[in-house]
């Protein structure tokens, strides 16, 4: 079982990896990871967080005219079509990472981060995208604003690639790997899913510094022109670490 130093220093880097993924790409940038360790953290938030929110907004938009809710359908159908892969990534790194967390109080904080911190992440970022829409002054309106949202998603301005090519690119080598033919896994492995955790495990220093924001830019100041970028999100507090 892990020391309470390190797990500490385990959730700090799962935690800075996840506020990563929401921080940087608020200012329109692509995060920049330092670690495996951030790496991993970030992909418990992306693309899980995108996809969560898009489902929304085509809920809430469909109420506005049937053209616009089969828009929002088709173009969410094709955003998991493409995603399908890193999505189901994204949930075997959460499953790495819940397995390393053996301290009951350690695994109380992971749990609060899926169940409590996350969720509340997606519910900004999407009222900030339900405001901007309600602000609009007809149902016609509404609906053009829900389209341009959508015409961004089409354009592939929501792709996982396109935000977040570092993420992209770990999931990506994680998938080869495991379909790449190997020799017999050695009795202490120092690659594959466990050696991964060991990287982690074994990361020290990364604060968990930053905000959780909304994982894209703004829209304009011009409510009447539909937004080709997602808005910012106010900031949530990060979690104490607990004591020794």
């Amino acid at each position: 079982m892990l020391s309470g130093k390190a797990l500490r220093r385990l959730f700090a880097c799962t935690f800075a990896g996840t506020a990563l993924v929401w921080t940087t790409a608020a200012l329109a940038q692509p995060p920049q990871y330092k670690s495996e360790a951030e790496l991993m953290g970030a992909a418990i938030a992306s693309p899980e967080g995108v996809g969560q929110v898009l489902d929304r907004l085509v809920q809430k938009c469909g109420l506005y005219s049937e053209t616009t809710k089969a828009h929002g359908n088709a173009v969410l159908r094709a955003w998991q079509a493409r995603h399908r892969d890193y999505l189901a990534e994204g949930q075997r790194v959460r499953d790495e990472l819940r397995a390393v967390y053996t301290d009951p109080e350690a695994r109380q904080r992971f749990d609060d981060l899926l169940t409590n911190q996350f969720p509340k992440l997606v519910e900004r970022q999407f009222v900030v995208y339900s405001n901007t829409i309600d602000d609009q002054p007809t149902q016609s309106a509404k609906a053009d604003m829900c389209d341009g949202y959508f015409n961004a998603v089409d354009e592939r301005q929501f792709d996982l690639k396109v935000n977040d090519p570092a993420l992209a690119a770990f999931f990506d080598k994680r998938m080869a790997e495991r379909t790449t033919v190997r020799a017999p896994v050695p009795t202490e492995p120092t690659g594959g899913p466990t050696g991964r955790i060991d990287a982690v495990r074994d990361a020290a220093g990364v604060p968990a510094s930053g905000v959780l924001s909304a994982p894209l830019t703004a829209p304009p100041a011009t409510p009447a022109t539909p937004s080709t970028q997602p808005p910012t999100s106010a900031p949530v507090s990060t979690p104490s670490a607990p004591a020794e």
